[in-house]
């Protein structure tokens, strides 16, 4: 059934998955959730997906590309799987059975990129072609299988100062799109960069009229008008926002946090009830994406994930994975960094503790920072996410090259989670004290919106960077800021500061402040659940 556009430049695309054990549900297929999460990324004006999970057999292979091309309507169409020199690999076979010519250009540069991280890339056998009918024409495309190649070939090769080398293919398919008489893309180009000759590229989608006759409405005054952009809410203390000039964003999600069942007990005097201290060695160190394409930024404005493994990529970060231990289906991911000192075992029981407070079933992933020599700390090795180079947090004589290697190996991490077919916006990354910071340096330099970013007992690193550095996306994630007003580690005055310089920048920002030490206690635990729920709800 041909499938229905519901706006002119809407692209319709078909994903094909070629395997034999997960056609038979042997295993869970992973091409299609890793294909969806790249193209939801990369193009930012409207697509369909139409998805087919078949065996490997030449006969199903071709009835399934003429179906997608030819019923339904596809302009492009990518298939996963199939393409190697074994005997059960026949997808080249059948994809060049129903095409009608070959562009061989693809299937050159798919070999070229993947050239750069294996040698055995030659044995790959991939091609591309159109598909022509009197009224339709479609570019069909092999891809490999697994979903770290998906991206890379997508995406391309790029230096390690984010040059790039080897572009990735999908930066030359909007202009064929063009070509065959299909819709006009746009992708986002910190994801990839479509090119185009300068007499072929449009004014942008999104600011062309609705219809020829009634021209699109632009935004009020009002709505174009920045955001009120923080709930600050203490314990001796209540203060609503102001009224938000779009109510589905910062103010709604104000809002939804402060429902009255969930509001923190009244003050108290300082806690001897402690729910979790870290035996982090800290104490001892006292030192959204607009309607409009988004703007080209220079490569130091954030990690286009999909684009960036390079030759010397940095070494992957050690992680445990915890599941909800009543068996539930995990809701969303938590990415937890520990203290300075500490290590990924600190926090194990996080997960239980916040599900007693009512947060939603999460699988949890605690990376292991490196073992490093903190200059402040010279002859001793400790496990830190970052090096100190002084004892005055917050200072500009910062380990900045430290936390920009560090954002890229945990977006590595996202990365994993993103291809395996989990959404960005049900991620969360959060930490304590030294990974509370390293936390909210990287979210705010993120390509794509998390769910949120829960900061306990941590300070903002590098906050003179933060106009230069932070991404849309970054700006778009809610964060969670939460400190002990009795800190004897990073003094409370040094994390407000960086939560009066967040209010002003991000969408949505909620601070808490408890009479606690260097700690968290059951109040706190109970926000980052309610936290957790509301973010989740957007």
């Amino acid at each position: 059934m041909l499938a229905q556009r519901n706006s002119e430049n809407e692209l319709i695309c078909g994903l094909i998955s070629i395997s034999d054990r997960a056609s038979r549900g042997e295993y869970v297929d992973e091409g299609i959730p890793a294909l969806e999460a790249w193209l939801h990324d990369a193009i930012i004006t409207p697509v369909q997906f139409h998805t087919r999970l078949i065996a490997d057999d030449r006969y199903t292979i071709e009835e399934t590309i003429r179906e997608l091309v030819d019923r339904v309507g596809c302009d492009l169409v990518f298939t996963t799987g199939g393409t190697g020199p074994s005997r059960r690999d026949v997808t080249p076979e059948a994809t060049l059975a129903v095409g009608t010519r070959e562009l061989p250009g693809f299937a050159e540069q798919m070999r070229r990129i993947s050239l750069n991280f294996v040698p055995t890339a030659i044995l790959s056998r991939q091609v591309a072609v159109l598909r022509e009918t009197p009224t339709h024409a479609a570019l069909i495309v092999n891809l490999p299988g697994r979903p770290k190649s998906i991206s890379e070939t997508l995406g391309g090769f790029r230096s390690d100062d984010g040059e790039v080398i080897d572009a990735g293919i999908f930066a030359s398919i909007p202009y064929c799109i063009d070509l065959i008489g299909g819709p006009y893309i746009e992708t986002n180009p910190e994801i990839i960069a479509a090119f185009r000759p300068k007499n072929a590229v449009r004014k942008h989608v999104s600011e062309q009229p609705a219809t020829p006759q009634e021209p699109a409405s632009s935004p009020s005054q009002e709505q174009a008008q920045p955001a009120q952009r923080i709930l600050r809410q203490a314990p001796t203390r209540i203060v609503t926002p102001e009224t938000h000039a779009n109510p589905n964003n910062a103010a709604s999600f104000a809002a939804a946090f402060a429902q009255p069942q969930l509001q923190p007990q009244q003050v108290q005097q300082p806690r001897v009830q402690k729910v979790l201290r870290p035996h982090s060695t800290d104490t001892n160190a006292k030192p959204a994406m607009s309607p409009e394409m988004i703007a080209r930024r220079s490569v130091q404005h954030g990690i286009p994930l999909f684009a960036t493994r390079t030759r010397t990529a940095p070494e992957p970060l050690e992680v445990i994975v915890r599941d909800p231990e009543d068996g539930s289906t995990p809701e969303c991911t938590v990415i937890w960094l520990h203290g300075l000192g500490a290590d990924a075992q600190d926090f194990l029981t996080l997960p239980q503790q916040l599900r007693e407070f009512g947060a939603p079933a999460a699988r949890f992933i605690f990376p292991n920072a490196p073992e490093r020599e903190l200059t402040v700390r010279p002859g001793y090795k400790t496990r830190a996410w970052y090096d100190l180079l002084s004892n005055d947090f917050g200072s500009q004589n910062e380990d900045r090259q430290g936390l920009a290697k560090m954002h890229q190996r945990i977006s590595q991490i996202i990365n994993e989670i993103v291809t395996s077919g989990l959404r960005a916006e049900r991620i969360f990354l959060g930490g304590f004290s030294m990974g509370a910071a390293m936390s909210l340096y990287s979210s705010v330099r993120q390509v794509r919106t998390l769910a949120g970013c829960i900061a306990l007992s941590g300070y903002f690193p590098a906050a003179d960077l933060i106009e230069k550095d932070i991404t849309p996306a970054g700006r778009g994630t809610p964060v969670f800021m939460a400190h002990g007003a009795f800190d004897s580690v990073i003094p409370s005055v040094l994390a407000e500061h960086g939560a009066d310089l967040l209010e002003n920048t991000l969408d949505t920002l909620i601070w808490r402040e408890y009479n606690i030490d260097h700690e968290i206690c059951p109040d706190e635990l109970m926000n980052v659940a309610q936290f957790m729920s509301t973010a989740l709800q957007r």
